[in-house]
């Protein structure tokens, strides 16, 4: 689990991640579709997030001066081009998959980043993984499993929708791998220069996301930007969208930095539940035995893969666990 310290970042990642799919939904036309141009929305999101960290960052400086450039500054710099590739990748992804499924049917599906931050902690960065932290990844397969049963047995009528929802499921499976990449490499390279302000490392990231974003903006909508303006078609709610995109990179930034990726897939167990119980409000959504049996699952299987390792081992496995983990290291 967290410390109590790290729990403000956590919490708020939490809120924001809550709010992320509902906003989406929400400012969706009544066609389905979006009237704003995604790549656009996610570039204002991106340069959103640089001038807050950019204000932020004279802030403190102002407060107590930080050498920010050194011998591996450019280095360092393209180093963060592959967590601003991946999180572009991401961003605009999430707007396709919340077009063919539900906001907690989205929710529920990106719990698998639990699987894969689980297995990319074993094999890249050699952290072991106890017993009873195993058994909580097969028990969240079996609670997102669950969660698709009305889906998968609605029959012949709703064949085309199924088909739809199918290829929504599997950009979350894909989103949820993106995701835990992206989080175990930005985590290594968040603290991997400890002292480095947050701020100063997330614009080196930040800067790549709106070159990224900026250059398929004007590839895919660039006509229609220059004809109707980059602001046509968002109203409210699409910018409600593009201020919580912004602070939940910040937030989740937050948690990697001064907690780590289990507490990152710990609040989107808490954003799940939150994201039922307000979907059920909002766009009334069926609750059905097989949903609630879902997040119970899921849930479960997030506190029980962040039981305290002292709870969980006896005092021999916790000696090897500890020798372990004191010798592990990358593996190449």
């Amino acid at each position: 689990m967290f410390a109590r310290e790290q729990a403000p970042y956590t919490c708020a990642a939490a809120f924001f991640m809550m709010l992320q799919p509902i906003l989406v939904s929400l400012s969706k036309s009544s066609d389905g579709g979006f009237a704003y141009s995604l790549p656009a929305s996610t570039l204002l999101s991106e340069v959103l997030k640089l001038v807050i960290s950019s204000s932020l960052l004279l802030a403190s400086c102002a407060q107590q001066p930080f050498r920010l450039l050194h011998d591996d500054s450019l280095k360092e710099f393209f180093s963060f081009m592959v967590p601003g590739l991946i999180y572009f990748i991401n961003n605009n992804m999430i707007f396709l998959i919340l077009q063919a499924v539900d906001p907690t049917t989205f929710q529920l599906l990106s719990q698998l980043k639990t699987i894969f931050t689980g297995l990319l902690f074993w094999f890249f960065l050699n952290r072991q993984l106890i017993t009873i932290q195993w058994l909580a990844l097969v028990t969240l397969a079996c609670g997102t499993a669950v969660s698709q049963i009305p889906t998968v047995s609605k029959g012949h009528k709703h064949m085309e929708t199924s088909s739809h929802s199918m290829q929504g499921m599997s950009l979350s499976v894909l989103s949820s791998f993106l995701s835990a990449c992206g989080g175990i490499y930005n985590e290594k390279l968040l603290k991997g220069r400890a002292s480095a302000p947050l701020h100063w490392q997330n614009m080196q990231m930040y800067i790549w996301g709106v070159l990224f974003n900026g250059a398929v903006a004007c590839i895919k909508d660039g006509q229609s930007m220059w004809s109707n303006g980059v602001l046509s078609g968002f109203n409210l709610a699409a910018w409600a969208v593009v201020v919580c995109n912004a602070l939940n990179g910040l937030a989740i930034s937050a948690v990697l930095k001064y907690a780590d990726n289990i507490a990152r897939v710990y609040a989107h167990a808490i954003a799940m539940i939150l994201t039922m119980c307000i979907s059920v409000q909002l766009f009334g959504t069926h609750v059905t035995p097989q949903l609630v049996v879902a997040v119970i699952l899921v849930a479960t299987s997030t506190f029980q893969y962040n039981l305290s390792k002292e709870c969980c081992t006896s005092s021999e496995e916790k000696s090897a666990l500890l020798s372990r983990e004191e010798g592990a290291g990358p593996r190449g």
